[in-house]
């Protein structure tokens, strides 16, 4: 059985082992890092020499800048070694939010971000990078040169989700949190023979959303509310007041994308509006939790099955 190298930033290290676990083929390489008294970075991939002739997968996320420093640098020594191809895994995408400019002079980061992406030198059998469920499905084609994007949908662990919850009580309604996830919670809906409940919402600032309309009959019913990811929880919590508005009965929260910065889930949980939350593993952050209002699932299978190798 042919092996493939499997590294990982130190963030993501949790997502390597559940992969290492499940799938034989992969064969670990550790990855050192230092830091200097100055701020400097420091990298080494152990045992370099192993690399040449065969795939290398590098899990990371572009959490924040210096992940994505961290992400070019290793992915660029990697070809350097000799790899046959490289599969950069990125679980979560950051600044796609920004996939496009609304305002004159503002940088689209997510563009420059796969246009740098995009310049690290082909490996002989190709360059991939891997993304999940992104924000705005139009960045992957962001990426340039011969560098090949795919975006894999964590849409059958949702499935599983609601299924969890629902446990065959059809008295659950399946509700988006803005209209850019209704045709997902449309379709999920249909698929699981449940009612759906859409909200469309205004972003007033980077932190701030107002609910403007709602399309829903969630009297005395129990209310999931869909959406891609979670940061400061207020998009959530708008969406559970509206609903709550209408007479809903419990409240759960379902997203792919679990970024929880600091002080959002107590936020969440301290409102009384959510019974819990649901979702995925692809943030980092979702590690640094143990309280039982939150329920994380894998998504390494999704992972093992989407690679081009």
């Amino acid at each position: 059985m042919p092996k493939i190298n499997l590294l990982s930033s130190a963030a993501y290290g949790y997502m390597k082992q559940h992969l290492l676990q499940k799938n034989k083929q992969f064969k670990d390489i550790e990855i050192q890092s230092l830091r200097f008294p100055d701020g400097e970075r420091y990298f080494r991939i152990k045992d370099i020499e192993k690399i040449a002739g065969l795939p290398a997968v590098y899990i990371c996320g572009t959490i924040n800048d210096e992940a994505i420093l961290e992400a070019y640098q290793i992915c660029l020594e990697l070809v350097r070694g000799g790899c046959t191809s490289l599969h950069l895994v990125i679980p979560y995408f950051g600044y796609s939010t920004m996939e496009r400019a609304t305002k004159p002079g503002e940088i689209v980061s997510a563009k420059n971000i796969a246009c740098l992406f995009s310049s690290i030198p082909q490996a002989g059998m190709g360059n991939y990078i891997y993304t999940v469920d992104i924000h705005a499905p139009g960045t992957q084609y962001y990426f340039e040169q011969n560098i090949i994007p795919v975006n894999l949908t964590t849409e059958p662990i949702i499935n599983n989700i609601v299924k969890d919850i629902c446990k065959n009580n059809r008295k659950f309604v399946l509700a988006s949190a803005d209209m850019g996830r209704a045709k997902w919670v449309e379709r999920i809906s249909n698929h699981l023979g449940l009612e759906s409940a859409y909200i469309m919402k205004k972003r007033i600032s980077a932190t701030e959303t107002t609910v403007q309309a709602l399309n829903a009959d969630v009297k005395n019913k129990n209310v999931l509310i869909f959406d891609d990811m979670i940061r400061s929880g207020t998009s959530i919590l708008n969406a559970a007041r509206a609903y709550k508005t209408c007479n809903a009965k419990n409240i759960y929260a379902i997203c792919v994308h679990g970024i929880f910065v600091k002080g959002a889930l107590e936020k969440l949980k301290q409102s009384n509006l959510i019974k819990s939350i649901y979702c995925t593993n692809t943030h980092a952050n979702v590690q640094n939790t143990s309280d039982n209002f939150i329920n994380i699932y894998d998504i390494s299978d999704i992972i093992i099955q989407g690679l081009k190798i």
